[in-house]
C-alpha cells in the first residue's frame, strides 16, 4: 500500500512539471521576435531619425517605448545598428540615453539585443 501512495505521489509530481513546461515552452513560443533599423529622413533641413519594426515607425524613443510597453514578457528586439554615424542619433549617441533604454527593456521583460558593429 505505501509504494502504491509513492508511485501515485510520483506520478502526480511528474504531470505537474510536465505541464509547466510545457506551458513555459509555449510562452516562450508566443513572445515575438523584432528586428529594429533606424531609417535617416533627409527631406528635412534637419535629419531626422525614424525607428522601424516591421511597417511600424517611431519618431522617438518615448514612442518607441509606449509600443514596446505593450510588448508580451520574454519579446525579443535586435537591432543591427551598423557601424557608419552621421551624428546626433537617438540612443546610439549617449551612453546615458542608451542604459536608460536597456533598463527599460529589462523592466518589461524585453530581451534586448544589440548586435555590434565593426
Amino acid at each position: 500500500m505505501r509504494l502504491l501512495e509513492h508511485v501515485f505521489i510520483a506520478s502526480i509530481a511528474i504531470v505537474i512539471a510536465l505541464a509547466a513546461e510545457s506551458a513555459r515552452a509555449q510562452s516562450a513560443e508566443e513572445a515575438p521576435l523584432y528586428e529594429m533599423k533606424l531609417v535617416y529622413l533627409f527631406d528635412r533641413p534637419e535629419t531626422e531619425f525614424l525607428f522601424v519594426i516591421g511597417n511600424s515607425g517611431f519618431r522617438s524613443v518615448a514612442a518607441l517605448q509606449e509600443f514596446l510597453a505593450s510588448s508580451p514578457a520574454g519579446t525579443t528586439l535586435r537591432w543591427n545598428p551598423g557601424c557608419v554615424r552621421l551624428g546626433g542619433e537617438p540612443l546610439l549617441s549617449s551612453d546615458d540615453e542608451m542604459e536608460g533604454f536597456r533598463a527599460f527593456c529589462r523592466e518589461h521583460q524585453i530581451n534586448f539585443v544589440l548586435v555590434p558593429s565593426g
